[in-house]
């Protein structure tokens, strides 16, 4: 069982993740948070909020609109420019990003093959068969091929620069002479397939209409009209369009431009923010991704937490390196393995045209390093462009120096003109970045949590991939042993959905419920978490199992003790250790547990 299998089937059975629209056969890409997702999500976003809004005295909140309309985005870049290369695998017909995509592998020869072997695998047997037949008769014909199981080989002539030259097969009718394959750096990610179309432009950005009217009758009246009048299809195209403009409106790719755009609304409203100061949002955005991989690490409809962060332009480079400081230190702090947690600089080919430094958080997935976050120094690029779209002044001005110049003046009788002084006094902000995908994040700290250990309490490693092993081992058996493996969710237990389970020993004694009732009732309202009353009809153990995997840090146990003396046991799930305390000690060990950095000794 992969690490990754192994987390979904959990996340569906334990009810934090679900296929949306399943009992509809499902859409591709979505998904749905169950009861201990959205707590999950929630809590991960107020511990985000917290860190970027309560802890600083600088940075204010904003919710902005979804739905966009075309002169935003236009001005920001992302009608124009907001695309993705795109490719499709002739055989699979998958899509997917070139530069995404991995090289070519070849096998290399043996005494047997004497050249070498470039493998093709499709997803079963009949596919293979279906595609050998394809390359047979439309992609290489006369080729020499050979098909095992769902494995098709072709022979390698050899390797140019931009070419594949395939060995032929003489005994082949139809042999052509010259049998080669365009071959650009990248093959199909799934198969190994080099066939494959030519990269093209796809506009990331989801449109949408805004109109009491079906806009598809005005796109065939439109269409008809241009028909009869003899246009070609790319005129036809451009009067649909200009049809369509006044409805037109989009999904935001980001929830950036909302910021931006509210620049100068929120400096209005709050006239006592100074540079530096921040506009913090957190909401949906929408992008039509060519490839949707690794369950909600990439989906069409995500959330994302940004910070823009206003400096003055002299002072952009430091407060870009104290934020990616700031960031790292945060991922590090909820993180269970720090060291999955890295920085990763972009190289200067990668950077927008706008930036002059941009560093990725990532952590380190069953498939590899991913991005979770990135601070980027974006200059005044959106600013400027927004301004300049609108002939509305997105200028800072500070107020200090500007009274303190016509002090000096007023005194001295003379008119200052240094364009120093007069650049530092009004000016438009750079802007420092900080840009967060939720989802991401808790897939990456889900991951990061999860701990799976054998009957005996030992770590078992899973596999990195993302699918079943052969014989279709599933979640709660090890690969290699029959004993029953349990997972525990060491999460953070400011992140965990559950804060505390309380269990009375019998579930059927009213006197032991009473006291559960009481001592859930006083955590709920004393810390306002949510707490779980397991009331189930079955053992302690599996009751403390069922807490350890959905994360719960803390679980309480009423038994007949409690009625005579007060006390309850008190239990930890990562140690396992259990110790005995009195009813009002639990409210200040759950208290002491989830307080902010530096983090007290645990009483257990």
């Amino acid at each position: 069982m992969s690490a990754m299998r192994h987390l979904l089937d959990l996340c569906k059975r334990r009810g934090f993740l679900f296929q949306s629209a399943e009992i509809h056969g499902g859409l591709r890409g979505a998904y749905d948070y169950g009861p201990l997702g959205v707590e999950l999500k929630r809590n991960l976003s107020q511990e985000w909020w917290n860190a970027m809004v309560y802890q600083r005295s600088n940075v204010v909140g904003i919710d902005t609109a979804i739905i966009t309309p075309p002169a935003v985005l236009k001005t920001s870049g992302h009608v124009d420019q907001f695309t993705d290369e795109m490719v499709d695998s002739r055989l699979s017909k998958e899509r997917f990003r070139p530069d995404k995509a991995p090289e070519l592998k070849l096998i290399e020869p043996t005494a047997v093959t004497t050249s070498p072997v470039l493998p093709i695998t499709a997803p079963d047997k009949i596919t293979a068969k279906a595609w050998e037949h394809e390359i047979r008769t439309q992609f290489a014909k006369g080729a020499l091929i050979t098909r095992k199981g769902k494995e098709i080989q072709l022979q390698v002539e050899r390797m140019e620069k931009n070419k594949i030259i395939l060995k032929k097969d003489n005994n082949h009718p139809e042999a052509e002479t010259n049998l080669q394959i365009p071959y650009h750096g990248y093959v199909d990610p799934n198969s190994n397939s080099p066939f494959l179309t030519e990269s093209r432009p796809f506009n990331l950005m989801f449109k949408t209409y805004l109109d009491p009217i079906d806009p598809i009758d005005r796109v065939i009246s439109t269409a008809l009209t241009s028909e009869r009048a003899g246009q070609d299809k790319a005129t036809t195209r451009q009067e649909v369009d200009k049809t369509l403009y006044p409805s037109l409106t989009y999904l935001r790719p980001e929830t950036a431009q909302g910021v931006f755009i509210n620049y100068a609304t929120v400096q209005r409203s709050h006239p006592h923010l100074k540079v530096p100061f921040g506009i913090a949002q957190i909401g949906k955005s929408f992008r039509n991704e060519i490839r949707l991989e690794h369950a909600i690490f990439r989906t069409p409809e995500f959330e994302q937490m940004e910070l823009e962060y206003f400096v003055a332009p002299w002072e952009a480079g430091r407060e870009f390196e104290l934020w990616r400081q700031s960031r790292m230190d945060w991922w590090r702090y909820y993180a269970r393995n720090p060291a999955k947690v890295r920085e990763r600089a972009h190289a200067q080919d990668e950077l927008a045209h706008y930036s002059s430094g941009c560093v990725d958080v990532e952590y380190l997935f069953p498939w590899g390093w991913g991005e979770v976050e990135g601070i980027a120094n974006r200059g005044d690029f959106d600013l400027k462009k927004h301004s300049e779209a609108t002939g509305i002044k997105l200028q800072y001005t500070d107020a200090a120096l500007l009274q303190e110049r016509q002090q000096r003046e007023k005194s001295s009788g003379v008119k200052e003109v240094s364009k120093e002084d007069q650049d530092r006094e009004r000016f438009i902000p750079h802007v420092v970045e900080s840009s967060c995908g939720l989802n991401r994040a808790m897939l990456a700290f889900m991951l990061d949590a999860m701990e799976v250990v054998d009957d005996q309490g030992r770590v078992v490693e899973l596999e990195g991939g993302e699918t079943e092993d052969s014989k279709g081992n599933s979640a709660g058996k090890s690969k290699s042993s029959s004993s029953p493996l349990r997972t525990i969710m060491k999460l953070h237990p400011r992140l965990a959905p559950v804060k505390v389970a309380v269990l009375p020993l019998v579930s059927n004694n009213e006197d032991l419920m009473k006291v559960c009732q009481g001592i859930s009732q006083s955590l709920r309202q004393e810390l306002q978490v949510n707490v779980a009353l397991e009331s189930q009809s079955t053992t302690v153990g599996k009751r403390y199992y069922r807490m350890d995997e959905i994360g719960t840090p803390w679980c309480v146990t009423v038994d007949y003790e409690t009625l005579q003396d007060q006390s309850v046991t008190i239990r930890d799930r990562d140690t396992g250790s259990q110790r005995r305390v009195r009813i009002d000690e639990v409210l200040d060990i759950v208290q002491d547990g989830l307080r902010l950095q530096p983090r007290r000794k645990q009483l257990l």
